[in-house]
């Protein structure tokens, strides 16, 4: 019977191997490469929609009601993630950063999550609608209205939406909100240098 491995076997039984442990040295990532996930609690408002943009379902939210208002924590898990960056470009207050970190090998699955938590204030005590100071009629559902008298049409409101449910035509003087779209956040409302949106 011809054993045609046992010479080499040997040979190497006695010699150095030609395998580097890992990590031998830390070589630096491509340009451009997306690899472990970074989240920064302090700039999230919580709109979650990282979490409706993720193909691998990778990130969880949970909302926690404290005295001080919503506890919202939100988890990455690398281990489902595909590194696709959605997260990061839907995110319109950038708590969500994807680095050139390729080091994810670990020997426990919360090592590949990435965690954070804010409190997520309740909104100040205000009139039902600030519409009607503005001249427009309220909506009734938690919308934005927009005021055309005041309105210059300049789209900050529109950049500052993170569900993309405003859409701002500065030529034909046009303010558009997809009601499917919207999330009832504010942002708009906040942005708007007239103060001519009202939620």
């Amino acid at each position: 019977m011809d054993f045609p491995f046992i010479k080499e076997a040997l040979m190497n039984l006695f010699s150095k191997s030609s395998c580097d442990m890992y990590p031998v040295k830390s070589a630096p990532a491509m340009p451009n490469y997306r690899g472990r996930i970074k989240y920064d609690p302090t700039k999230c408002m919580g709109c979650g929609m990282c979490e409706r943009v993720c193909a691998g379902g990778a990130i969880t939210r949970v909302i926690e009601k404290t005295e001080d208002g919503d506890r919202v924590t939100l988890t990455f898990d690398m281990g489902s993630c595909t590194f696709c960056s959605h997260c990061a470009d839907f995110c319109s207050s950038k708590a969500i950063t994807l680095t050139d970190d390729y080091h994810m090998i670990a020997t426990k699955h919360e090592d590949l999550l990435e965690t954070g938590s804010f409190v997520k204030k309740p909104a100040k005590k205000a009139p039902a609608c600030d519409a009607p100071k503005l001249g427009v009629q309220p909506r009734g559902d938690g919308k934005p209205v927009s005021d055309p008298a005041l309105c210059v049409y300049c789209g900050i409101c529109a950049k500052k939406c993170p569900g993309g449910a405003l859409e701002v035509d500065r030529a034909a003087k046009t303010w558009k909100l997809d009601e499917e779209k919207c999330l009832a956040c504010g942002a708009c409302a906040d942005a708007c240098p007239k103060k001519c949106i009202a939620i």
